[in-house]
């Protein structure tokens, strides 16, 4: 069964199916006077190269609405009032970056992230669905996450799936914030809520280095001739990637592009591709290009294969920094014991790191880096004073 219009048809199914000017109006009439809003998106970023937002749900205390931003709605005014609202929404970040590029949408209000309370208050599971089945009740199926929103239509039952990320979501807001109450946690929630709306927003970063950008992961422990294959591999999958408007993944897994690159530059003579080591759809044109860029990279003298290792940036720790790193490390693995938190939660090991090489001895130093919140670099001011003594203040 497939929903299509009109309006009335969808609330049937406990929910507004927004696709005309005349639904957005009501819409915009019911929304406005509300406090708070639970948010989510669903977007295509598994099935097309450049992935864009395709479906915005919604949900009041007691109305639920899902919006179709591609079938030309003016939604200029939807977000001016939405950038006003105080907005729920779980894992905050990626729906933020995903409604800022395709929308320019930045919120103004305040924002509460039930996957950042999940973690405050010490759980394992913080996923949405364990969330809802732990602390409502309510059993939410999450099979088609993988599922092309850009289609249209879209099956009623795809439609169910993308209204349950906000259906309940306001209410598990409240069992979440009484529960960081009760650990005089709801400031560190707010400081941890603004650090990830501040990160979302920033404008992304597009590594343009022609001799980093292809370096995928695992591809330091090749050998440099090996690791020419990969370049001209990686540079096929972009173009085919284009072309085809998928995921670069989708064209071949870095995996495949790792294995590939060792096999050909062991080959002695001239290299013959068996279709069994390629990916499904690696065949006609495709197969045609890829056998090209296996002969560019082939062809290559050594002296225009990459360096093995990447260029080093910063400084290597010193035996003495090294040992306060650890000291540090191994203080986070109590902090974080003592409080039921994941030490990971409260400073990774890469930002300790930072800590110690630039000498920040102080919570107040780490706060001006931006380093961590103002909760976590106050959990280490003894860790700090431990771990630098009177080294850190000359």
């Amino acid at each position: 069964m497939y929903i299509e219009q009109p309006l009335e048809t969808q609330r049937t199914f406990g929910f507004e199916y927004v696709q005309n000017a005349q639904a957005l109006t009501t819409m915009l009439e019911q929304i406005r006077p509300a406090n708070r809003l639970a948010l989510d998106t669903e977007a295509d970023s598994y099935h097309h190269y450049y992935p864009k937002v395709c479906l915005i749900q919604l949900s009041t205390e007691d109305s639920h609405f899902i919006i179709d931003p591609l079938g030309g709605l003016n939604l200029k005014e939807f977000f001016e009032i939405l950038s006003q609202k105080s907005l729920v929404l779980h894992d905050a970040g990626y729906d933020l970056r995903m409604l800022k590029a395709s929308f320019g949408f930045e919120p103004k209000g305040e924002i509460f992230d039930t996957m950042l309370a999940a973690r405050l208050i010490g759980r394992e599971r913080i996923g949405l669905s364990d969330l809802l089945a732990d602390l409502l009740g309510v059993a939410v199926h999450k099979k088609n996450q993988r599922a092309d929103w850009s289609k249209r239509p879209l099956s009623e039952d795809l439609l169910k799936y993308a209204m349950d990320d906000t259906r309940h979501l306001l209410k598990l807001a409240d069992i979440l914030a009484d529960k960081l109450a009760e650990l005089g946690r709801l400031e560190w929630h707010r400081q941890s809520c603004l650090w990830s709306v501040r990160s979302a927003l920033l404008p992304a970063k597009n590594n343009n280095d022609p001799d980093e950008i292809w370096r995928i992961a695992g591809v330091s422990r090749l050998k440099p001739k090996e690791m020419a294959f990969v370049r001209e591999l990686w540079h096929w999958r972009e173009k085919e990637a284009q072309k085809a408007d998928v995921p670069p993944f989708r064209i071949m897994y870095p995996k495949q592009m790792l294995a590939l690159s060792v096999w050909a530059a062991a080959q002695k003579k001239k290299i013959e591709i068996d279709p069994h080591r390629l990916p499904r759809s690696c065949r006609g044109e495709r197969l045609a290009s890829l056998k090209r860029a296996i002969e560019k990279a082939s062809q290559l003298p050594p002296e225009e294969w990459p360096d093995r290792k990447r260029p080093q940036t910063g400084h290597q720790p010193s035996f003495e920094q090294q040992s306060q790193i650890e000291m540090l490390r191994k203080k986070v693995v109590q902090i974080g014991a003592a409080l039921n938190l994941s030490p990971q939660w409260i400073a990774p090991k890469a930002t300790l790191t930072s800590i110690v090489l630039r000498k920040l001895h102080t919570p107040e130093k780490i706060i001006q880096s931006n380093l961590l919140t103002p909760w976590q670099a106050e959990l280490l001011a003894g860790a700090l004073e431990e771990a630098f003594g009177e080294s850190g203040r000359l």
